[in-house]
């Protein structure tokens, strides 16, 4: 295929310049993955599009309209375009991030929706796992081709979507009572536990309590200290080690007794967790 036909994809970075873009009030300029060296900088610069960043790891710092903003993991921080900034990675402990570079003339009014302004640039992201899929997806769509033109359109909508719901989850936790919140944790810790050897979805299990997979996160990690699909997996390896030590039963029927329908899924997972295979975890369970 002629190169003017895909998009670059090196680096985990897909540039779509070039592409007529269908959405004329918020367009996908780029976007990307990028694991910085130590002191990366860019800027200081004025850009014609705006962007947002999302870090995953290591700290940063940012400076914008004489302010300087410390920037860690967890945390998103907002270029408006037409704005001068730079932002530079730390010495010691260099930021991973994910970023999206965006135009049009619903740009400002999603970004205030998302908590995030010229003057408030940077705010805390409880939740990035569903962006970080939508980055994904849209790297993954790197063919020009109508049909993925129209799927990337979807992922970078779903991006800001879910950016929106993240702040909007947290400006309810701090409006609601905390009795509120761990009502709600609770019953979704109840839930798994009642559940765990079932194909439990923290989405459907959000929808059966009546609030956001992003609320219901949000809440869990507040009262809990993990995520519910981390405390979902945490209960099935603890059950399932239980099992392994104590029955004499074959891995699948123990995958399927704490809610794996695939014997290779519950395998990684378990290796995941406890750092060896479900068979060498008995085997040194036999050997004591």
């Amino acid at each position: 295929m002629p190169e003017s036909e895909l998009l670059i994809k090196a680096a985990r970075f897909v540039g779509l310049d070039g592409v007529r873009k269908s959405a004329i009030d918020l367009s996908l300029a780029y976007c990307g993955f990028q694991q910085c060296p130590p002191l990366h900088n860019n800027g200081p610069e004025i850009r014609d599009t705006s962007f947002i960043h999302i870090v995953l790891s290591g700290k940063g710092v940012l400076k914008m309209d004489g302010k300087l903003y410390k920037i860690k993991e967890n945390e998103a921080f907002l270029i408006p375009a037409g704005v001068e900034a730079q932002y530079t990675a730390d010495r010691h402990d260099p930021w991973h991030y994910m970023w999206v570079g965006f135009s049009g003339l619903m740009s400002e009014e999603c970004m205030e929706m998302a908590g995030l302004n010229r003057k408030h640039p940077v705010r805390t992201v409880e939740n990035s796992d569903l962006m970080k899929k939508d980055i994904e997806g849209l790297i993954e769509t790197y063919h020009l081709t109508f049909p993925n033109e129209l799927v990337r359109c979807g992922y970078f909508f779903h991006f800001i979507a879910h950016l929106i719901e993240d702040y909007q989850a947290q400006g309810l936790i701090k409006e609601q009572s905390g009795i509120r919140v761990a009502r709600h944790a609770r019953l979704a810790y109840h839930h798994i536990m009642e559940h765990f050897s079932e194909p439990v979805k923290i989405e459907e299990l959000a929808n059966q309590i009546g609030v956001s997979r992003n609320y219901l996160y949000t809440c869990f990690k507040r009262v809990y200290g993990i995520s519910p699909k981390q405390f979902l997996n945490q209960i099935r390896m603890e059950h399932a080690s239980s099992l392994l030590s104590s029955q004499h039963l074959y891995v699948a029927q123990i995958a399927n007794q704490v809610g794996f329908e695939d014997e290779l899924a519950f395998s990684s997972a378990f290796k995941g967790f406890y750092g060896i295979s479900p068979s060498e975890y008995r085997k040194n369970i036999r050997g004591r």
